[in-house]
């Protein structure tokens, strides 16, 4: 549930700043304009993505230690 809530908030902040970006620019709004402005959080998400499957990855990888009774048998 902490994705939607994420998902929604973000969707709100979005479309806050259109507006204000509406009422501040005399001119409409070009499409490399939007990709300028969308890329540095589109490359933090990607990158917030990588380093969160790489942990994820490398917790997985780890042996679990052995059962109490394991460690004094011979």
């Amino acid at each position: 549930m902490k994705q939607v809530d994420v998902a929604v908030i973000a969707a709100t902040f979005w479309l806050l700043a259109s507006m204000v970006l509406d009422i501040l620019t005399p001119k409409s709004i070009t499409a490399l304009m939007i990709a300028t402005a969308l890329a540095p959080p589109f490359l933090i998400g990607i990158g917030i993505h990588f380093v969160r499957e790489y942990f994820k990855a490398k917790r997985r990888s780890f042996r679990p230690p052995p059962r109490w009774d394991e460690r004094f048998r011979n």
